[in-house]
Formats: structure tokens, sequence, C-alpha cells
């Protein structure tokens, strides 16, 4: 797995229709063989999973809904999941505002 800010994943090129149509057509793989994990256990391997989102209501211009929608259908990333690692990452760069 490769962790990438959300510059590096607009440099990304877009999905061809071939890719997208694999994407569709993936079926899942069998998981009979696999215990489950318990909560302690995924924490190990996945540390996001310690760090449950919280859900909210939030009203955003049409222009940010958009965007981040085509960047969705380019990237296979959903839209929800890329607003929020652009959103980590002005936290983690602790990135200001400026108005003027």
């Amino acid at each position: 797995m490769t962790t990438m800010t959300l510059d590096e994943l607009r440099k990304l090129p877009p999905l061809t229709e071939d890719e997208k149509q694999t994407i569709r057509n993936a079926k899942p793989t069998p998981s009979d063989d696999c215990p489950a994990m318990t909560d302690d256990e995924l924490k190990q391997f996945r540390p996001w999973y310690a760090r449950a989102k919280k859900p909210v209501t939030i009203n955003l211009d049409p222009r940010i809904i958009e965007y981040f929608k085509d960047l969705a259908s380019e990237t296979g990333i959903s839209y929800q999941n890329l607003i929020n690692v652009y959103l980590i990452q002005c936290v983690s760069e602790k990135k200001q505002l400026y108005f003027k």
C-alpha cells in the first residue's frame, strides 16, 4: 500500500476505460479460510482503524463537490475520502487561512 498526498494523486494519469471496467467487474476475494480479526489485531496492521471517522453534515459550495467528484472519477477513490485526505493534509501541514 502506498500513501499519497492529494497533489500526488492529481499527477496520476486518469484511469483508462478498461481499468474502470476491470474495477467495476472485480469479484470479492473469497475469505472463507481467513479467520476474523479482533479490533486489537486490526489496529496493529491498520493504524487508521483505531481512528474511526465521525459523520458530520457540512454545507459545501457545489464547485467543491464537483471538483472532488471529478478527481474521484479519475483516481477511483471516493470523493468523500479525497476531501478527508485533503483536510488531513491541511492539518498535518498546519495550513493557515489568509483573508484579505
